[in-house]
C-alpha cells in the first residue's frame, strides 16, 4: 500500500485540470488598487497594495529618503552611473511638484539607459562570448556583441519585452529578410557546444524555460517532476521545438572575412531529425520507436499548439544575394589589388606581376558570380540564367588559368637561383606547373554552366565530426515553424508565467528583493510571492502596456515605496543594494571623467586597459576581467541573480589597484578644481556628498579631518600637501 501510494506522488499531478491549483499556472488578473488609511501617502497603486499590507501589521512608512540620495539612487538604477556636481544642484535648487519625474522622464530617454539594463538582461539571459580550444570555437560563437548591441537597442527603443522574446527565439521565422533583428537569435547561438549536441539542447530547454517562464522544465528529462504536473515527455515536447536549429554566421556590412566580423544567428537546417524520449534520461538509451513532436505541458496549456511551416524568402536561404555581401568582396579585391601593385613596385618580378594580373581580374570574377546568382534565384528565373552562369563558369576558368601562371612564375623564379642540388627538385615543380596551366587553358575551351556562388554565410560546425561537404550544404528554403509558434505562445497574453517572470526580474533590480524569491522557480518547490496581488497587477500593467519596460521602471521608481529612506522592513520599501561590479568601475570612470561613452561594437579583450563601459567587456567562461571578477561579476553559465561576497581583496582593490588610484586622484582634482579656497571641512562635505549621495555625520566628518592633519604632518614635503592629503582622502 505505501509503495502504491508513493508513486500516485508523481503520477497524479501529470493530468491536467480544468482549472490549475497552483497560482503561478492561472493567467494573472488585475486585482483592484486597495484602499487604505495612509491615502495621502499613496503615490500610485504599488504604494496602496504595499500600504495594505504594513496597515495590517500595525507599521507605519518611514521617512522618505533625502533629494541628494534619491538622486543617487535613481541614477544608478536606471543608468548604472551617478549624477554629476551639476546634476545634483539642478536637482536640489528645483522646487518645482514635477521635479523629481523630470529627472526619470531624462534617464529613460537616456542612451546609458540602455546599456544599464542590457546588463541586467544579459544576466538573466546568459550573455557570453565564445571560448574554446585556440581559434576553435567550442561554445557560445564569435561576434557574439551583435547581440549585446541589439539588446541595448531595443531597450532605448523601449520595444516590448513580448517582442524581445519572439525576436530572440525565432526572427529568423518572422523575419527572415531582416538582419538587423535576426541579431537577436544571438539568445540560442549562444547556446551551442561542438561536442554534445544533447547538451547544447539540454541548456536550450533549461534556460529557455527559466529566463522566460521561471520553470525547472529541465527537472523532467530524466523522469516525471518531482513538484509540477509535467511528465517527462513534456521535456521532449519542449525539445523538439528547437531539434531542428542550427547555428550560422551571416555576413555583416562592410566586411568579408568570418573570423573578423558575422552575425551569429540560428536557421531550422534539418528539419526530418526526430526527437526521442531518453529511457531515464540517458541519451545513450533512446526511445527509437516513439519519436516525440513538439508540445506544451497540458497543465499550463489545453489547446492544440499550431505550428506552420515558413517559406524563406530567397534572401534567407541565399545570403549571398544580399548585396552587402558583392560590396564586400569587391571592398576586399580592391584592397588586394592595391597590396599587389605595392609589391610590385617593391619587386618587379615576374611572379609579382603574375599575382598583380590575378588580383585585377578578381573584381570582374566577382562581378559575373554575382550576377548569375541573382539571374538564376530570381522568382521565377531570368531567361539569361544559363547564359550568366556560361559567363561565371568561363570566367572562373580564366582566373584558375591565371592561378596556374602565378605559380609557373613563382616555379621559374626559384629554378633562376637555385643552386645546383636543388635544380631537380625545382624543374620538377616547375613541370608540374606548366602541366596545371595546361590543364586549366584546356578546360577554357570547355566552360560548362558550373561555377561557385559567393558565400553569404558561413555555418557552425555541428558538431567536431560534421564534414565540410555537410557544412557547406545549401541552406534549407523552408524553415519548420517551431520556434515561432513556441515564442508566440511564451508571449501570449493568457500565458500566466512570462510577464509574472519579467516583473520579478525588474522589480528585484529596483527593490533590491524580488516578490518571488525563486527567480527562475515558479513551480510548486519555489517560494509564494510576498505581495500576490502586486505582483499580478504589475503583470498585467505591463502587459496591457504593450510590455512596456520603461513604463514598468517609471511606475516603480515614481511609488513613494521606493523613495523612502530609513530603515523600515525591507519588505515594504526598496532595500538597500549593493553596487554592481560594472557599476563600481564605471561610476569611478564617470565621477572622474573618464568614461568613454561610444557605444556598441566588438568586445574589447579583458585585460585591455579602457575607458568603455564595462559591459563593453569580452566576457566568457574563460575570459573576463580580473577587476570586475572581484566585485561579483555575473557567471556565464548561469546568473539569474547576482550574488554578493564582503571579502578582503575587494577593500584591497579599491585601495590599491592602479586603475582606482589613478581614478581617484582624478576625481580629486575635479573636486579641488571646483573648490580651489575651500577648507578641509568643506571639502570632505562637498566629497561625501558627490561621490556618496549623503552628507557626513559628526564622527565621519571629525574622522577625515583627522586623517587630513596626519597626512599633512607626515608629508616629507611641504609643496602641494594639500592637493595630495586631499587625493589620499578620497
Amino acid at each position: 500500500m505505501f509503495r502504491f501510494g508513493w508513486l500516485l506522488m508523481f503520477i497524479a499531478p501529470v493530468a491536467a485540470s480544468a482549472q490549475p491549483t497552483h497560482w503561478a499556472f492561472r493567467p494573472p488578473e488585475k486585482p483592484a488598487v486597495p484602499a487604505v488609511q495612509h491615502a495621502s501617502w499613496v503615490q500610485n497603486p504599488v504604494d496602496a497594495f504595499l500600504a495594505a499590507e504594513w496597515e495590517k501589521r500595525g507599521l507605519e512608512p518611514a521617512a522618505p529618503a533625502s533629494k541628494r540620495l534619491l538622486l543617487r539612487r535613481v541614477y544608478l538604477d536606471l543608468i548604472g552611473l551617478p549624477p554629476t556636481l551639476d546634476e545634483i544642484d539642478a536637482f536640489l535648487k528645483d522646487d518645482s511638484i514635477n521635479a523629481y519625474e523630470k529627472v526619470v522622464d531624462r534617464l529613460l530617454s537616456s542612451k546609458q539607459y540602455g546599456e544599464r539594463w542590457a546588463r541586467h538582461w544579459m544576466d538573466v539571459w546568459r550573455y557570453s562570448d565564445w571560448w574554446g580550444l585556440g581559434a576553435e570555437v567550442r561554445n557560445s560563437q564569435k561576434h557574439m556583441w551583435h547581440w549585446r548591441d541589439w539588446i541595448i537597442e531595443s531597450l532605448n527603443d523601449d520595444k516590448g519585452y513580448d517582442q524581445m522574446i519572439r525576436e530572440m527565439l525565432a526572427a529568423d521565422e518572422l523575419y527572415p529578410d531582416d538582419l538587423h533583428r535576426i541579431r537577436a537569435t544571438g539568445f540560442l547561438a549562444r547556446q551551442y557546444f561542438i561536442f554534445n549536441r544533447n547538451t547544447w539542447l539540454d541548456e536550450t530547454v533549461e534556460h529557455t524555460a527559466k529566463a522566460f517562464l521561471g520553470l525547472t522544465i529541465n527537472c523532467c528529462k530524466c523522469h516525471e517532476h518531482k513538484y509540477d504536473p509535467f511528465a517527462q515527455a513534456d521535456y521532449y515536447r519542449f525539445r523538439a521545438f528547437f531539434e531542428p536549429y542550427q547555428v550560422r554566421t551571416e555576413m555583416a556590412p562592410g566586411e568579408a572575412d568570418f573570423a573578423k566580423n558575422g552575425i551569429p544567428r540560428v536557421f531550422d537546417c534539418n528539419h526530418d531529425t526526430p526527437t526521442f524520449l531518453f529511457a531515464k534520461g540517458d541519451e545513450k538509451r533512446p526511445e527509437k520507436d516513439k519519436p516525440v513532436a513538439p508540445g506544451l505541458p497540458s497543465a499550463l496549456w489545453s489547446e492544440p499548439i499550431s505550428i506552420t511551416p515558413v517559406k524563406l524568402p530567397t534572401l534567407a536561404h541565399r545570403p549571398d544575394l544580399r548585396p552587402h555581401v558583392l560590396e564586400n568582396y569587391l571592398r576586399q579585391a580592391e584592397q588586394q589589388i592595391a597590396s599587389a601593385k605595392q609589391v610590385l613596385a617593391k619587386s618587379p618580378t615576374p611572379a609579382n606581376n603574375a599575382l598583380l594580373a590575378r588580383a585585377e581580374f578578381q573584381p570582374k570574377l566577382l562581378q559575373a558570380r554575382a550576377a548569375a546568382d541573382r539571374a538564376k534565384f530570381s522568382e521565377p528565373p531570368l531567361s539569361t540564367a544559363k547564359e550568366w552562369a556560361r559567363t561565371a563558369a568561363k570566367m572562373e576558368r580564366q582566373a584558375a588559368i591565371l592561378d596556374a601562371e602565378v605559380e609557373l612564375a613563382k616555379a621559374e623564379g626559384e629554378l633562376a637561383q637555385a643552386a645546383p642540388a636543388k635544380r631537380a627538385e625545382t624543374e620538377k615543380k616547375r613541370a608540374t606547373a606548366i602541366a596545371i596551366l595546361t590543364k586549366a587553358k584546356e578546360a577554357l575551351g570547355k566552360p560548362g554552366e558550373s561555377y561557385t556562388s559567393l558565400r553569404g554565410a558561413l555555418k557552425t560546425l555541428e558538431s567536431n565530426l560534421e564534414s565540410e561537404a555537410s557544412r557547406n550544404k545549401p541552406f534549407p528554403t523552408t524553415s519548420t515553424g517551431r520556434r515561432s509558434a513556441l515564442a508566440k505562445w511564451i508571449t501570449d497574453a493568457r500565458n500566466p508565467l512570462t510577464a509574472r517572470v519579467a516583473v520579478n526580474h525588474i522589480w528585484l533590480r529596483h527593490f533590491g528583493k524580488p516578490l518571488v524569491s525563486t527567480v527562475f522557480e515558479f513551480g510548486k518547490k519555489g517560494a509564494r510571492p510576498t505581495h500576490p496581488e502586486l505582483l499580478d497587477f504589475l503583470a498585467v500593467e505591463l502587459r496591457d502596456h504593450g510590455w512596456s519596460m520603461k513604463y514598468l521602471h517609471k511606475l516603480l521608481v515614481m511609488s513613494n515605496a521606493y523613495r523612502l529612506g530609513g530603515n523600515s522592513n525591507s519588505e515594504w520599501r526598496r532595500e538597500p543594494q549593493r553596487m554592481e561590479a560594472q557599476v563600481v568601475r564605471d561610476s569611478l570612470l564617470h565621477l572622474a571623467g573618464e568614461l568613454d561613452d561610444a557605444m556598441g561594437g566588438p568586445s574589447i579583450p579583458a585585460a585591455q586597459e579602457t575607458r568603455r563601459r564595462s559591459l563593453y567587456f569580452f566576457h566568457s567562461h574563460n575570459e573576463h576581467n580580473q577587476f570586475l571578477s572581484m566585485f561579483d561579476d555575473a557567471p556565464v553559465l548561469e546568473c539569474y541573480r547576482r550574488s554578493e561576497s564582503i571579502v578582503p581583496q575587494q577593500a584591497l582593490a579599491l585601495e590599491n589597484s592602479k586603475f582606482t588610484l589613478t581614478m581617484a586622484e582624478k576625481i580629486a582634482d575635479r573636486l579641488q578644481a571646483r573648490l580651489p579656497n575651500s577648507t578641509d571641512a568643506e571639502y570632505i562635505h562637498q566629497a561625501f556628498c558627490w561621490l556618496l549621495g549623503t552628507e557626513p555625520t559628526a564622527q565621519e566628518m571629525a574622522t577625515c579631518l583627522e586623517a587630513v592633519a596626519e597626512l599633512r604632518a607626515g608629508a616629507a614635503s611641504q609643496a602641494d600637501v594639500v592637493r595630495r592629503a586631499r587625493r589620499a582622502i578620497i
